[in-house]
């Protein structure tokens, strides 16, 4: 389990790779996200879950905060599982009208709406 502390950390952590993860257009777009996300926590709002969803939504970005989180908890004395943790198999749902598709990366998180449409996502 991530607590919040780990995904500020992650996300002050990441915001200067995003350019090279994501390309540049796309990469300031996320930064503009996350910061205006810095911003409400700074605020007072608990929105650790609305980073981390953004810090997931795409393939390079989760795999940096995968990479990043073995790393962090190997160096605060926590041994990692052994195997491959590469990628695992999440459940995924989509938007019955149209592409977006979203992965459940956490026992319990609830499933979101398509972001456009305002639906239902419906598992894939």
């Amino acid at each position: 389990m991530i607590d919040n502390l780990s995904i500020l950390e992650t996300a002050l952590t990441i915001r200067p790779h995003l350019s090279q993860l994501l390309g540049a257009e796309a990469g300031e777009q996320m930064r503009q996200q996350l910061d205006q996300l810095l911003q409400q926590v700074q605020a007072g709002e608990s929105i650790e879950d609305s980073i981390w969803d953004l810090l997931t939504d795409t393939r390079a970005t989760r795999n940096w905060v995968t990479q990043f989180q073995q790393t962090n908890t190997t160096q605060k004395g926590f041994n990692s599982l052994p195997g491959n943790i590469s990628e695992i198999s999440a459940p995924e749902f989509k938007c019955p009208q149209c592409d977006y598709s979203w992965s459940r990366d956490r026992i319990g998180r609830p499933t979101p709406q398509c972001p456009t449409h305002k639906v239902t996502l419906e598992p894939a």
